[in-house]
């Protein structure tokens, strides 16, 4: 098969959380593609997603054409697909393969972080239900007991992965899929955490920061603040104040 460049079907910045995750991850691991965004629950979209969403929702990943065209849905599965066909770097450890298939502690790592993203992509009802992205927010909320397990978890994934790294560390010292999983938590925890009164270990302010600082998640938020499509059902809280285009 002649490879073409994959196109990234994604729902809008500052909302789509599944989107960020595949979205970073592509350009994280340097896998050239171009991206095409839809308005989530708009008309417009339903045409898109009828032609390359087999479940009508994002991200979708295609290329190819006619017999030769490959669609993959869900972000795991793009992690995996891009893993396996789209990159010389393992996404599990950020190492090359050839070195983590050789090393059992880099091996270690790899089942980790798989692990922590099956976790993550499967659970944390909670802050999905409670904190949903919205990137241009500082909003309050009443946190359930749920939702704070939920953050709990997180913060021993993270001080487990972190502990004795350098201050800057991505979870697994290289970024890796992981990260890219774990961004939309940390976006969350900046629209929803302080203003909520929760209050988190210096490690986690400490990673939040590293992924803050990362140029491709600084690129999605500086995107997602130029949008001014408000969902209603994404608009969780007390909005206490807005960035971006809205905020003028």
């Amino acid at each position: 098969m002649i490879m073409k460049k994959p196109l990234l079907i994604i729902g809008n910045k500052n909302y789509s959380s599944w989107s960020l995750r595949a979205w970073l991850l592509l350009k994280a691991f340097n896998i050239d593609f171009d991206e095409q965004l839809i308005e989530l629950f708009h008309p417009s979209a339903t045409p898109i997603l009828n032609e390359h969403a087999p479940t009508g929702k994002v991200p979708v990943l295609i290329y190819g054409q006619g017999d030769e065209k490959v669609t993959i849905w869900d972000t795991l599965a793009i992690a995996i697909h891009a893993n396996d066909y789209l990159t010389d770097l393992d996404i599990w450890t950020g190492l090359s393969k050839s070195h983590t298939e050789s090393n059992t502690s880099n091996r270690i790592n790899s089942a980790y972080c798989q692990s922590i993203i099956a976790e993550i992509h499967s659970g944390l009802i909670g802050i999905r239900g409670e904190m949903p992205m919205n990137i241009r927010a500082t909003a309050k909320i009443r946190p359930s007991a749920a939702c704070l397990a939920n953050i709990a978890r997180i913060e021993y994934i993270f001080a487990d992965c972190l502990t004795n790294r350098s201050p800057d560390s991505y979870l697994f010292g290289d970024f890796t899929a992981a990260d890219a999983f774990f961004a939309p938590v940390v976006l969350r925890l900046q629209t929803y955490a302080k203003a909520s009164g929760i209050i988190l270990t210096p490690l986690t302010e400490q990673y939040c920061q590293t992924l803050l600082d990362n140029p491709h998640v600084q690129a999605w938020q500086k995107s997602a603040l130029k949008e001014t499509r408000i969902i209603e059902e994404d608009e969780a809280g007390e909005i206490l104040s807005v960035e971006g285009i809205l905020a003028k």
